[in-house]
């Protein structure tokens, strides 16, 4: 089950953050996009290769970076996950984003609250890709 969504600029500062759960709302989420941000950057620099997957106990972060370097991170339970599905999901709202605020990221400005009302957006992705995203885990192929 899909339970947060980041979206991370080039600079490494949160734009977006949207939580499913509601449960446990993270209070400092420009320090953890620096974190992701930084682990990314330290991938790609000494690995040559993108980070695709961090996991924990409990939890699953998967990491998209577009070719903008914006990164959208999502976390998941740590269950069977179909990857190739995340990775579609992915590409889907990094694109749509992307787009919808074209205008706004050619000059912003820090001002985050402008990227609020994707969170609609969002719904209406997954609800075209995903029945019920809140009940039905993604399971590996």
């Amino acid at each position: 089950m899909i339970q947060e969504f980041m979206i991370i600029n080039e600079a490494g500062i949160a734009l977006f953050y949207h939580d499913f759960t509601q449960d446990h709302k993270i209070d400092d989420k420009q320090t953890l996009a620096s974190y992701f941000d930084i682990i990314c950057r330290f991938t790609k620099q000494n690995f040559r290769e993108s980070l695709r997957m961090l996991t924990l106990d409990s939890y699953l972060f998967f990491f998209y970076t577009h070719k903008s370097n914006f990164h959208l991170v999502i976390k998941c339970e740590n269950k069977n996950l179909d990857k190739k599905k995340l990775e579609h999901i992915a590409e889907d709202i990094i694109e749509t984003f992307l787009n919808k605020y074209n205008e706004v990221l050619e000059d912003f400005n820090g001002e985050i609250s402008l990227f609020n009302s994707f969170s609609d957006v969002i719904e209406q992705i997954l609800s075209t890709k995903i029945r019920d995203i809140k009940k039905a885990p993604f399971a590996a192929h």
